[in-house]
């Protein structure tokens, strides 16, 4: 038997009442449900994050800096120096550096990419260029043109006018045939300096 919203039903002399759940019936604007919901301890207690979008009609160029987290769905035209995370989104492009805590890459990058903590390339990523990070990631799919160098943070960290530190990493073994190396690099190795 069904009637108002109610479910009743009789199977061997016992009845089963289904009342509906407050989230299925419809309320007007002047009626609000009598219990309340606290909030899950560990979104409570997590601290707020702030992430920026920049959208897919932004054209930047220049030097790009931030301390909070963003994704970036446009096109950036020079270096980005964050503190935080950058996220290069599937119709995101940057032609510059980037030196990050992480790196997440699903759209293109061309230039280097510097992370403190880790790098990672997502199957629709495309990066040519260079990657410096502890802990690097290349998901199946992914397209990289260019080296690896996981030494630590010291290279994640290094900037790219750095003289000693470059100039070693460029005479160690670490230079494979075939492998291109960026401009600084490759002046380096030819002006001997």
């Amino acid at each position: 038997m069904r009637s108002f919203g109610f479910d009743q039903r009789q199977d061997s002399g016992t009845d089963t009442v289904r009342v509906p759940s407050l989230s299925s019936m419809p309320l007007s604007q002047s009626q609000t449900p009598s219990t309340s919901v606290a909030e899950p301890p560990s979104k409570a207690a997590a601290p707020e994050r702030k992430i920026a979008v920049l959208g897919p009609t932004l054209r930047f160029k220049g030097e790009l800096s931030a301390e909070e987290d963003f994704i970036l769905q446009g096109r950036i035209e020079g270096s980005i120096n964050h503190t935080q995370s950058v996220t290069i989104g599937t119709d995101g492009s940057v032609v510059g550096n980037i030196y990050a805590r992480v790196v997440v890459v699903d759209g293109s990058v061309e230039g280097d990419l510097h992370g403190i903590e880790s790098v990672v390339v997502h199957e629709t990523g495309r990066v040519a260029g260079n990657i410096f990070a502890p802990r690097v990631g290349l998901v199946d799919g992914a397209v990289f043109n260019g080296r690896i160098d996981m030494t630590g943070s010291n290279a994640a960290q290094s900037a790219p006018a750095s003289g000693s530190n470059s100039k070693k990493r460029v005479e160690s073994p670490t230079i494979n045939p075939g492998q291109p190396l960026s401009a600084e690099e490759t002046e380096k190795v030819l002006g001997g300096k």
